[in-house]
């Protein structure tokens, strides 16, 4: 077995999963799908590996081998988590992740490309449409009776570079798993919480001012999973969604928010740049 893995995870079309453009030896290439999806246990470059878990939402299903490294990739040195519609176009981007693995990191990944507080992220994600209200209320109510605090740094959770047998990391899984299952299954808004309370520092997986949408490095395939309605229902939905943003920003206001602080350690954008 290798030392490093790069996996993903595909929970319906096995055929939609994005082939590297640039593969690098070192790396076992394993993609987890759906029970009795696997089939001949190989789609080009990635080995299939079923997900050992009976969960009935594709969304918290794609989300378990994503929070379950350690269970599922056992002896990996390190383990570098990307999402299925990302696609990786240049050797660069593993000069990248040996820079990180030398520097010594705990764990990395790509910084929030607009926004900096999960708070803000929870009213964006109703905004949106990506989240219901209720969810994200749950998760605000939760993080401010925890007294966390605003602008504590935000990721994009769709690379997550890991270091294997860490027993914070394993404790942060477990909890984040726990905040997934009772609060939202938005991963973005409970990581930076998570990874905090169990003494886990992330660092920038990109270089400075580098997203994931534009980065040479990388093929991002953007996906509007938003389900095409009719034009008098989707005016509903919309009317719908507005009252809920205008909801959430009243109860965010009413609620005594902890104060701005200036984030610590990595989490606030420092840690080793390129």
């Amino acid at each position: 077995m290798k030392q490093l893995a790069i996996y993903t995870s595909v929970v319906g079309d096995i055929d939609s999963l994005m082939q590297p453009q640039v593969v690098d030896p070192r790396y076992d290439y394993i993609c987890f799908v759906r029970r009795g999806t696997a089939g001949s246990g190989r789609n080009g470059v990635w080995q299939l590996r079923e997900i050992p878990a009976d969960i009935s939402d594709p969304r918290m299903l794609s989300r378990y081998p994503k929070l379950h490294p350690d269970e599922l990739l056992p002896g990996y040195r390190w383990t570098l988590w990307i999402d299925g519609n990302i696609c990786i176009k240049d050797a660069a981007f593993y000069q990248r992740i040996d820079d990180l693995i030398a520097a010594g990191v705990q764990m990395a990944a790509p910084l929030h490309p607009s926004r900096d507080c999960v708070y803000d992220e929870a009213y964006a994600v109703v905004a949106a449409d990506k989240e219901s209200y209720t969810a994200a209320l749950r998760v605000i109510k939760f993080l401010n009776a925890k007294t966390f605090p605003q602008h504590a740094g935000l990721f994009e959770n769709n690379i997550l570079l890991r270091r294997g047998g860490d027993e914070s990391l394993r404790k942060m899984h477990a909890l984040w798993w726990n905040c997934l299952q009772t609060l939202s299954g938005r991963d973005q808004l409970s990581l930076v919480y998570c990874a905090r309370e169990c003494g886990v520092t992330i660092a920038p997986l990109l270089p400075d001012g580098m997203k994931t949408r534009d980065c040479d490095w990388l093929l991002y395939i953007y996906h509007d999973r938003r389900q095409r309605r009719p034009w008098l229902i989707k005016k509903f939905y919309d009317a719908r969604r507005y009252i809920e943003k205008r909801l959430l920003r009243r109860r965010c206001d009413r609620l005594s928010l902890p104060g701005p602080v200036v984030a610590r350690g990595h989490v606030n954008g420092r840690g080793p740049q390129a």
